[in-house]
């Protein structure tokens, strides 16, 4: 027979290659990047949507008040909910916000003792807050004022992903880090019944 008219036991080249680089640890570093990559796009647009409260009103951010306020054009005072500050935020907030228009959304539109309106600011069309994106980079940590339990879990879950990744204000290894006082923070707010 010749060598062609029977099916060789012996695999071909393409096939100890294609062998080879399925399990080489470059293959799988790949592998495991795109995977990454993937929870990564599908969890943002996952956590983007549970905070998307009645729209309280669009503006232009004119100034940075404080790390946690913004005033707008046309006069009215912002303060971010769902945030705590950290040293970070103030130039964080002015470098993601100002002259930026943006959307508030929030269930209650009702001013605050100073006269300041709390709200999730949304930049443009954008799905995703700016208080998610300063707690994503690391820029601020989350607070217990937010009612809406899937909108906490949301930002929790950006945090979360800050201080994994030691981004911002988690790279200092002063930042507290321990999970058993942000739980019991977090239920003494009502937020984790």
């Amino acid at each position: 027979m010749t060598e062609y008219g029977e099916a060789s036991s012996r695999p071909t080249t393409h096939e100890l290659w294609l062998a080879r680089n399925a399990t080489s640890p470059g293959h799988v570093t790949q592998r495991f990047h795109f995977i990454v990559a993937c929870l990564l796009v599908a969890s943002n647009s996952a956590l983007a949507t549970p905070c998307q409260f009645e729209s309280q009103g669009e503006g232009r951010v004119a100034a940075i008040i404080d790390a946690r306020s913004v005033r707008l054009d046309d006069g009215r005072e912002i303060r971010l909910t769902g945030i705590e500050p950290t040293a970070t935020t103030k130039q964080a907030l002015a470098s993601l916000l100002t002259g930026r228009d943006v959307t508030l959304r929030s269930p209650d539109d009702t001013p605050d003792r100073y006269g300041r309106q709390g709200a999730l600011v949304f930049i443009g069309e954008s799905d995703s807050s700016a208080q998610a994106t300063l707690l994503a980079r690391g820029d601020a940590m989350v607070s217990a004022e937010i009612v809406d339990k899937d909108c906490a879990a949301a930002l929790m879950a950006s945090e979360a992903a800050a201080r994994r990744q030691k981004m911002g204000s988690w790279a200092d290894p002063s930042a507290i880090k321990t999970r058993k006082v942000r739980t019991i923070f977090w239920r003494r707010s009502g937020a984790l019944r």
